[in-house]
């Protein structure tokens, strides 16, 4: 077994970089198609500790979770532009709301379902879930951390993350030779959709940025302030109350300012650091703490997938059941209801793909949206997490 923190950190970042080096090869293009560079980061690391090369418990994993988890939140809300996202228009932003909403209800009534079957600290986990589907892995992390999820609980959610959104992906592509006829059947309200063209190329302009040449001096000094500005939270924390009860810890209260302060950047001179690679940093980070977690993890964690996997079905119903009613009731057009769903449960990466199968020309409108979900989803995921303990204490 590896215990030298030195070894096991070199190791985690050989796998990490040989994951990434793979993903770009054509031979396994199909294989991280199904099955995302981030899922492989976390699984493998995961295999290696079920057979015992790996430890549960280092100073690594306490470092990379605590500190580079800051610093990753940071350097990815850097890349938010709310005055874009505010100026999508009232249909498409009040489509994300409802579809997060969705996901909120959906969470508390498929857990109050099933929790009677499942371990006694799975709502951390629900609540972690819900931050992956409202904003993204990042916003994910953070509410595994702050709540101290039980890697036991946080493994199977994993699992349930990857197959969820990318068979919901599939569904959502396939119904789109039925926009039509629904756009039809709720009389929807198409000039929506001009109206938003409209402001997506008033946009265009602003979004062009001259790009700087990145290099690793860069990485290390970003890296490096994320890491400050998270030891700073980390210490603000301290000085806050812990509520047992609702598992927020001096970590859940610095993630919950590091997000605060990475949106306030996000307004400021700070976010154009995103020229010299900030995001690319923020992901490189994220592949590391996924790393991380899986080598505390172990494959026989994953058995109770099943259930969850059941549990999850029903809670992406009632989101889908949530915006079919909103888009009935307000003549929504069938492009923002696929894509306010894809943009909570897909993410970044997702999002801007189904929407160019609906509308072409409406595609960044996905990766505005799916962006914006990252602003609230660490504060969702612990609002959410508090009410699935309320409903199933």
């Amino acid at each position: 077994m590896i215990q030298q923190p030195v070894v096991l950190a070199s190791l985690l970042g050989a796998l990490v970089f040989s994951v990434l080096r793979l993903e770009k090869h054509p031979a396994f293009e199909r294989v991280f198609h199904y099955l995302p560079s981030a899922f492989w980061c976390y699984f493998l690391p995961m295999v290696l500790a079920t057979l015992g090369l790996l430890p549960e418990q280092s100073s690594v994993y306490t470092f990379l979770t605590t500190y580079v988890l800051s610093g990753c939140l940071v350097l990815l809300l850097l890349n938010i532009n709310l005055p874009a996202i505010l100026r999508l228009g009232p249909m498409a932003l009040t489509a994300m709301a409802v579809g997060a909403a969705g996901i909120a209800v959906g969470a508390v009534g498929s857990y109050a379902l099933f929790a009677r079957w499942l371990p006694a600290e799975t709502w951390k986990g629900v609540g972690a879930l819900s931050a992956s589907w409202i904003g993204g892995s990042a916003n994910m992390l953070a509410v595994k951390e702050g709540l101290q999820t039980p890697d036991a609980v946080f493994a199977p959610m994993v699992i349930v993350d990857t197959v969820i959104t990318y068979s919901w992906m599939g569904i959502l592509v396939a119904l789109a030779v039925f926009q039509d006829r629904w756009d039809r059947w709720v009389k929807a309200d198409l000039t929506a959709l001009s109206d938003v063209t409209r402001r997506l190329e008033g946009l265009s302009p602003t979004q062009t940025e001259e790009v700087g040449t990145a290099s690793s001096w860069h990485g290390l000094w970003l890296v490096g302030a994320g890491l400050g500005i998270g030891w700073v939270c980390l210490k603000a924390g301290s000085f806050l109350p812990r509520i047992e009860s609702a598992g927020l810890s001096q970590a859940g209260w610095a993630f919950l300012l590091v997000t605060l302060l990475g949106i306030f950047l996000s307004m400021t001179p700070a976010a154009k650091l995103e020229r010299y690679g900030a995001t690319r940093w923020g992901y490189l980070c994220l592949y590391l703490l996924l790393a991380a977690l899986g080598a505390k993890a172990r494959l026989q964690y994953i058995f109770q997938a099943p259930l969850l996997m059941v549990m999850a079905y029903v809670w992406v119903l009632i989101h889908a059941a949530l915006l079919i009613v909103y888009g009935i009731l307000f003549r929504v057009p069938m492009f923002f209801l696929v894509t306010s769903s894809q943009a909570n449960i897909g993410g970044t990466a997702s999002t801007p793909i189904v929407a160019g199968v609906y509308q072409p020309r409406l595609a960044p409108l996905g990766l505005l949206l799916a962006i914006s979900g990252n602003v609230i989803g660490t504060y969702a995921g612990v609002l959410i997490a508090q009410a699935c303990h309320w409903v199933h204490p």
